[in-house]
């Protein structure tokens, strides 16, 4: 990937991306509570026999085939593939990302539709298991889980900026009701930027080499990785300049696949609600 399309290309060095790094370093007593819910609740696993989980799971059917009669969910079904993932019984893709994982593949169904039946149309990568990696990139990188994963998509003896993430995650979080999650609100929020990017730098490779395959796909985990790790490093001061400077990135062909959405305030909760993005302080 050249540096021209989404890594900055003034020359100076960026922040070095440090793993000895620790919140405990420079959070304050009410951030590191938040933290220690955010990571009480990644290493949830998925289970069928959970009815939240299950519901979510219905929800991801609904927004991604719309069209389609509802499954049995407890039996395989063949279109899970379609969606992305890897056989026909989802819940195993669930292994590594858990409940977190489903969580932000229903958010990015329903508040990019456009986005994702043409990502589902084309078939050029499995949409449900690149998007599940993200979350595990977000989750290693970022510190979010303990212990710390010793696997993951793409090398972990990176992070990302713990401080700018922190910053952005606790300003979107004060004042939201408990219930709300809305201690996820920014890692939402990088998750579904990361897949957008993810999306536009995949497909730019294959336009780029038409040899390109599969095989090649861990290349652009890494690639999008290391725009996330550029934006975190501008020290965003909100979830929405965060987000405005993803979108800056993309070509204009994503204006209306992303902006044409059903949910245009923010991310969407658990029970398919509409959240308003907080106000900038």
């Amino acid at each position: 990937m050249g540096q021209g399309c989404c890594l900055p290309s003034n020359g100076r060095p960026e922040h070095v991306w440090d793993l000895t790094r620790t919140y405990q370093e420079f959070a304050t007593p009410n951030e590191l509570k938040m933290l220690a819910t955010i990571r009480s609740q990644t290493s949830d696993m998925f289970d069928m026999k959970n009815t939240e989980h299950k519901n979510m799971l219905l929800r991801l059917w609904k927004a991604a085939l719309p069209e389609d009669e509802v499954p049995d969910l407890d039996k395989p079904h063949q279109r899970w593939k379609y969606i992305g993932f890897q056989n026909a019984r989802p819940e195993t893709d669930f292994r590594a990302a858990g409940w977190l994982g489903l969580r932000h593949l229903v958010q990015f169904a329903e508040k990019y539709p456009k986005l994702l039946h043409r990502i589902l149309a084309e078939q050029r990568y499995p949409w449900a298991a690149a998007s599940i990696n993200i979350t595990e990139i977000i989750v290693t990188h970022l510190k979010l889980r303990n212990p710390q994963p010793k696997i993951a998509p793409i090398p972990i003896d990176k992070i990302y900026n713990l401080q700018s993430f922190m910053w952005v995650a606790f300003r979107a979080f004060k004042g939201r009701h408990p219930e709300a999650k809305a201690e996820f609100f920014a890692i939402d929020a990088l998750h579904q930027c990361g897949s957008i990017m993810l999306d536009h730098l995949w497909n730019q490779r294959m336009e780029r080499d038409r040899s390109t395959n599969l095989l090649h796909f861990k290349l652009a985990l890494m690639e999008t990785s290391a725009v996330m790790h550029h934006i975190l490093n501008l020290r965003p001061d909100t979830v929405q300049e965060m987000e405005g400077q993803f979108i800056g990135k993309l070509p204009p062909s994503y204006t209306y696949l992303i902006k044409s959405r059903d949910c245009e305030n923010g991310v969407v909760d658990e029970e398919g609600k509409n959240v308003e993005e907080p106000k900038r302080l």
